[in-house]
């Protein structure tokens, strides 16, 4: 059949439409750039959609492993799933669960080393994860001590992406900067976040953010998978005592290019543009927040400054 002019014009209106998005693609890489933030449990009460504007991934911490390796969920059994999944249908966003955390780990051993705890494990989260909807799993072994544990982590890892794949499930898993992981660890994370913060002193500059992305990413993580974690809280750095961003904005309502106040050390605004600015040149798969509950409002919002600095960067 001869194409007539309408097909023409149709053709050259489909075009129009996907060419711009593919160039879009093409300037923060293959994958979109992830915007990941934590909602811990001792935040369900207050948690408003708005708090998660902007994000591509919510992710909820976090339940536990049980000795036998089944999940122990109770931590977060007022979790506010049905404003999450409105949330999640409204945004296009995706929705996480973590398991472990800081004082949270205890039982990672011994499950990553049996295969019938292993086996446990998956069986118990993949059906909480059909339960409620989830999108991924988010590990956060907290941490591994030595290189048997570490391999035990990766063949965890390993068997749990075999069966989340049939599930449509993602896997990250999120580590200290100075974490190694296992090369079947590598293969099986769709995303390595690294918590860069809470380093001795000014806890987390830009120096020392950069550093710890060039050692996982020196230790063979493709650059792509690689999330860099930024803090929305301030330490001291004599006392270690912390400060949520809101309550800087409110005691101190810092400029934007300052990142420390009466030895309170914090990232301002310009540092988190320019670390998302290095993230995207880089080529890493996106930021991590840890935590959006401790964000400000309006126009200080470090969420709303990672979002729109993500855009901008997306557009040159």
């Amino acid at each position: 059949m001869k194409p007539s002019r309408l097909h023409f014009l149709c053709f050259s209106v489909f075009l129009s439409a996907i060419i711009p998005q593919a160039e879009a693609q093409t300037r923060t890489g293959s994958k979109p750039f992830r915007i990941a933030g934590y909602l811990p449990d001792y935040r369900f009460g207050g948690f408003e959609a708005a708090q998660a504007e902007g994000l591509t991934d919510l992710i909820v911490f976090s339940a536990e492993l049980q000795e036998d390796g089944a999940i122990d969920s109770k931590r977060i059994d007022r979790c506010p799933w049905s404003k999450l999944q409105r949330w999640k249908n409204s945004s296009g966003g995706r929705l996480w669960l973590t398991i472990g955390g800081w004082e949270r780990s205890e039982h990672f051993a011994s499950v990553a080393r049996a295969s019938e705890k292993r086996k446990r494990f998956i069986d118990s989260i993949s059906d909480y994860a059909r339960t409620n909807r989830l999108d991924g799993i988010d590990l956060d072994w907290e941490h591994p001590k030595n290189a048997e544990e570490e391999r035990a982590y990766g063949q965890l890892m390993h068997d749990l992406k075999a069966a989340f794949e049939p599930l449509g499930l993602q896997l990250s898993v999120t580590v200290a900067g100075w974490q190694k992981l296992d090369r079947a660890g590598i293969e099986a994370a769709d995303a390595v976040q690294v918590m860069a913060y809470d380093h001795p002193g000014r806890h987390s500059t830009f120096e020392a953010s950069r550093g710890d992305l060039n050692n996982l990413i020196d230790a063979g993580v493709p650059a792509s998978k690689v999330v860099l974690g930024v803090p929305f809280y301030g330490r001291d750095v004599k006392t270690r005592t912390a400060m949520t961003w809101r309550e800087i904005v409110s005691k101190y309502a810092p400029r934007p290019d300052v990142d420390e106040v009466d030895s309170m050390y914090f990232n301002g605004q310009a540092t988190i543009r320019r670390k998302v600015d290095y993230a995207v040149e880089s080529g890493l798969g996106g930021v991590m927040i840890w935590e959006i509950g401790q964000d400000a409002p309006g126009e200080s919002s470090l969420t709303k400054t990672i979002r729109d600095q993500a855009r901008s960067k997306s557009r040159q």
